[in-house]
Formats: C-alpha cells, sequence, structure tokens
C-alpha cells in the first residue's frame, strides 16, 4: 500500500513540474500596447508537439514578419464609444477600433467601431454574441470556449445585379451574418524558445468553427435567397458562404500580455499562418504595418489589373471593387494563400477612382487599396 502511495505522488509530483498559472495580470490594460508579427511562411517547420508535459517547442527561427500595433486606450477616446456604454477599454489598430468589456475573469469583444475599409468609411458592427478573447486564470488541464455572432446589414448594390438575378424581385438590403464557435483544452506545458529568449507557456488547442451566412430582405422580411435559387447562390458567392474548420495552437505565458506564439492549422493539418510576440518591435512614429497585405498594379491601370497578396492566411476570400459613389463593379469569390497573385479584367470600367476591398469569410481581416483608371 506504500509503495502505491510512494508512486501516486511520485506521479503528481512529475505532472506538476514545469506547470504555470496564467493570471489576470496578463490582461492588456489602459496604456498598453502590444507588439506582434505575422508570418504564412516560416522558414522551419513548426512542430506543436504532444499533449501533457513538461515539453521544449523551439521556435527559434521564428522571427521577422509582417509588424503589427495594438494599442489600449480608454473607451472615451474613441469615435463610437456612445455605442458601447458597457465597455471600459479600446484596442486600436490603425484605424479600426474594437470595444471591449474587462473584468477579473475575461476579457468580452462588444463591437467594432471606427473606420472600415470595406465599407469606406465609419461603421458600426455590435456582436449579439459576445466572444471571450481573452480568460483567467488559465491551468494544465481545462477547457475554454467562446461563441461569437455579428451581422452587417448592408445596401444590395454592393452585389452585382447578376449575383442575385434569380430573385423574383430584387432585395432592398443585404445581411451577412458571421457566426463562431471556438472550443479549447489547455492540453499541454513546458518551454517555449523564441527570440533567444525561453517563456514558461501553457498550450491551448482549439477547434474553430467559422460559418458565413447570407440572407436578402424582401417585402420587410429576411429570407435566404438560396431557396429561390435552386439551392445554389450564382456569381461565386456561395463559395464565400458555409462552414470552415481550423485548430489554433495558442501558448500563454504569465510574464508577456501578448500571446507568445498562435498557429492555424486547417482540418488537414496544412498550416495556414503564425502570430507571434514580437521581441524586437521596429514600428514608425504614425503606425505599424499591416499584415496581411496587398499591393496592386499598374495604377494607373488600363484592362487589367494585379493583386499581390502578402501572407494571407489560405482560404477563402471576398474582393470586389467599388467606384466613387460606392457601386459595386467588379465581383470575386476564390481562394488566397500566401503570396498569392491575381488578375481582374478591368476594360469595362469607366474613367475615375476605384477602391479594391479583400475580406476574409470571418471578417477578421479586411484590405483596401485605391487605383485610378
Amino acid at each position: 500500500m506504500k509503495q502505491i502511495l510512494f508512486f501516486l505522488a511520485m506521479a503528481l509530483t512529475q505532472a506538476a513540474y514545469g506547470q504555470i498559472t496564467v493570471t489576470k495580470s496578463t490582461f492588456p490594460a489602459i496604456g498598453d500596447t502590444l507588439f506582434t508579427a505575422f508570418r504564412s511562411n516560416p522558414e522551419d517547420t513548426l512542430l506543436m508537439g504532444n499533449v501533457g508535459g513538461p515539453q521544449v517547442w523551439d521556435f527559434s527561427t521564428l522571427s521577422g514578419g509582417n509588424q503589427q500595433r495594438q494599442i489600449f486606450v480608454s473607451p472615451s477616446a474613441g469615435n463610437d464609444a456612445a455605442q458601447f456604454p458597457e465597455s471600459n477599454l479600446l484596442s486600436v489598430i490603425e484605424d479600426q477600433e474594437q470595444y471591449l468589456k474587462s473584468s477579473d475573469t475575461k476579457i468580452e469583444g462588444l463591437g467594432l467601431g471606427g473606420e472600415n475599409p470595406f465599407f469606406q468609411g465609419p461603421f458600426v458592427v455590435k456582436y449579439t454574441k459576445r466572444p471571450v478573447l481573452r480568460r483567467a486564470p488559465l491551468a494544465f488541464i481545462q477547457t475554454t470556449s467562446s461563441d461569437s455572432e455579428f451581422k452587417l446589414d448592408i445596401s444590395s448594390s454592393i452585389i452585382p445585379d447578376t449575383i442575385l438575378a434569380g430573385l423574383p424581385i430584387k432585395p432592398d438590403s443585404i445581411r451577412i451574418q458571421f457566426i463562431s464557435s471556438d472550443r479549447g483544452l489547455m492540453d499541454a506545458y513546458g518551454t517555449l524558445k523564441l527570440g533567444g529568449k525561453e517563456f514558461a507557456v501553457l498550450r491551448e488547442k482549439v477547434e474553430s468553427i467559422s460559418e458565413t451566412k447570407l440572407l436578402v430582405k424582401v417585402l420587410g422580411l429576411w429570407i435566404d435567397p438560396a431557396a429561390f435559387l435552386g439551392g445554389e447562390i450564382p456569381g461565386g458567392f456561395g463559395a464565400f458562404l458555409g462552414k470552415d474548420t481550423s485548430y489554433v495552437y495558442n501558448f500563454y505565458s504569465n510574464t508577456r500580455k501578448e500571446v507568445i506564439v498562435s498557429s492555424t492549422y486547417s482540418v488537414k493539418n496544412e498550416f495556414q499562418g503564425v502570430e507571434f510576440v514580437d521581441l524586437n518591435p521596429y514600428v514608425s512614429a504614425t503606425a505599424a504595418t499591416a499584415w496581411p497585405s496587398v499591393s496592386i498594379y499598374p495604377n494607373p491601370v488600363a484592362d487589367k489589373l494585379t493583386v499581390s497578396a502578402r501572407d494571407m492566411l489560405k482560404g477563402m476570400y471576398f474582393t470586389t471593387v467599388t467606384d466613387a459613389r460606392g457601386s459595386s463593379v467588379l465581383f470575386d469569390a476564390s481562394q488566397w494563400s500566401g503570396e498569392d497573385t491575381k488578375e481582374f479584367d478591368t476594360s469595362r470600367l469607366l474613367p475615375g477612382i476605384y477602391i479594391l476591398q479583400v475580406r476574409d469569410k470571418s471578417n477578421r481581416s479586411v484590405l483596401s487599396a485605391r487605383f485610378v483608371k
């Protein structure tokens, strides 16, 4: 009996060795600035390891990438503070505002405000289901969960008429609904090496399911247009809809407010991208480098516009070109990945100024560029 108790005690001691607890001290607060970088093509394969621990994750080769600066200020500094009276923390990345509610145990997203390049101006989005962006305390082994939902009601002019031409009546407006469900487990612990430093970390593995739905408003009612179009949305927009599943590995320490590493994979275990703490940030006095990014050429354009992407997560993206009046004149829904380059036919466009926007299925990345015909 004593031997059994001895080995049990040894097992418990081994299981506890190297573990940490991530506390609310790692929550961003007013006055903080977090520095991260993003890469879709690291030089070496990032090995996520197994469950349990203690383990060693050597990400020493992970460096460079597109930088991002995230500033946390009082909500009163935001353009849309009146729309989010519960907010006590505001995150700003360039001109995009995210209103947050921080407590002792979690940080919730309330919604987005500020400048939205997709809609060429101010736009407020409120979550109908609030995502949990950070939580505490975190310990091995512990489950996590977060559900998010919001909708965008926009004029039907943003979608070319040819896409919804099969409807008996042209819709007044369109609703794009974004739903996500994250289920995670703090399943491993150990030491992570990055940038010449070592961090005691907990690893969270998250199954992330996102869904995009389309509804149209006809005679005051919101309906699913697929029911009138033979079950399929024409023009390529149907590929933008539906569910996507990915797996995200998050590494947390109790010494940095940034997530140390967050690496994303498809259901087929295909690497999609990694965000990590930038230990040696180089940020200009005005703003951080946007990430991912797109560039366009030639500009001015004649008959063919080339769009070159950098560090794009692999997935389905929705690309539109709008004229100076905000009318959609070009639409594309297709796969992008990493350093893709795509060509668009601009021969039928009239002379003028145009805005190209690229957005992912979860509205987590909105990229914009202007060009002249």
